[in-house]
């Protein structure tokens, strides 16, 4: 009896000042089934306000409820990871699930006692744009078909999931990584690293708020994106396969710096577009990388010649339209 009441899975929510988010997720994980499923939350707002929205739901749903104060989103994961008492841990943020999500991943945790990591396919609000097209649930082969296909998504919260004993193998190395913004990347790494068996589970499974092009967003999504993806990926540089791993980090350099030309050519001041005076940091990491000397000139030239040289090619496209 002991045996069947022992939680089966964690979902972790890290929260701040994000009362409106919070309760819709919430709402989401009405009618789930959470027979053997604890949601663990930690709250930094320094307010009661998302506290006031949480207490609603404490007699509806099986939550554990820590209100702290703010300490960055890196050592909320690392708390949440280790208060954890299910054997599997599944991050969440502000997302959305869908009915029967949660029900079909435990139904699969049941099955599969031995599984060490999930990537939880997902689309955006529309239920259009996935955010992996693999087309169809499966085990990946190892480790390195798994960094192939996940990229830069094994940063995802919303969409991993890990057994316990082995994300915490990995939370001493990670506590390096506080204020990366990537303590998500090394744990997913490292259990890719460690672990053995890893699952992609496809569909709808939650709905995601998409990045809008120069939306504001707390953090610097140039250092974060540009830079600390790529010193975490080389603490692995041993670990995966080495084409594998320049592969990775060379679409993650051209998807930055053209994020960062097209934002900034747009008018925007925020977003990738915000001004850093980081771009030599960034060619110290990709100055090998086959687009470096494309993309360093382009981030250096003026904002308003890249504006204008913008406006300029988009009229000579509409004309011949």
């Amino acid at each position: 009896m002991q045996n069947e009441q022992k939680k089966i899975l964690s979902l972790c929510i890290p929260t701040y000042a994000q009362p409106l988010q919070i309760k819709r997720t919430l709402d989401s994980l009405l009618g789930q089934d959470l027979e053997r499923v604890e949601i663990v939350i930690r709250d930094d707002n320094p307010n009661s306000k998302t506290e006031g929205v949480i207490s609603e739901y404490l007699a509806k749903l099986p939550i554990r409820y820590f209100h702290m104060t703010k300490e960055g989103i890196d050592p909320a994961f690392l708390f949440l990871s280790q208060e954890a008492s299910g054997t599997f841990v599944w991050w969440f943020g502000d997302d959305v699930l869908l009915p029967g999500a949660v029900d079909r991943v435990v139904d699969f945790l049941r099955h599969n006692e031995s599984l060490d990591f999930m990537y939880i396919n997902s689309t955006d609000m529309s239920g259009e744009n996935y955010s992996i097209q693999m087309g169809g649930s499966r085990f990946f082969r190892d480790k390195n078909e798994a960094l192939l296909e996940l990229k830069d998504q094994l940063g995802f919260c919303s969409a991993m999931l890990f057994r316990k004993e082995v994300l915490l193998s990995g939370l001493q190395e990670a506590e390096r990584f506080v204020g990366s913004s990537w303590v998500t990347l090394f744990l997913a790494l490292n259990t890719l690293a460690v672990g053995k068996s890893f699952y992609f589970l496809d569909g709808k499974n939650f709905l995601s708020d998409p990045k809008l092009p120069g939306e504001i967003r707390w953090y610097d999504p140039f250092e974060v994106h540009g830079i600390n993806f790529f010193i975490v990926m080389q603490e692995f540089k041993d670990v995966f396969d080495r084409k594998i791993l320049r592969k990775v980090l060379a679409e993650k350099f051209a998807q930055t710096w053209r994020t960062v030309v097209v934002e900034r050519a747009r008018g925007f001041k925020t977003g990738f577009a915000a001004p850093s005076p980081k771009i030599w940091k960034m060619a110290k990491y990709y100055w090998s990388c086959p687009e470096f000397y494309i993309a360093l000139p382009l981030m250096l030239v003026p904002r308003p010649l890249l504006m204008f040289l913008f406006a300029r090619y988009k009229a000579r496209v509409s004309s011949r339209g």
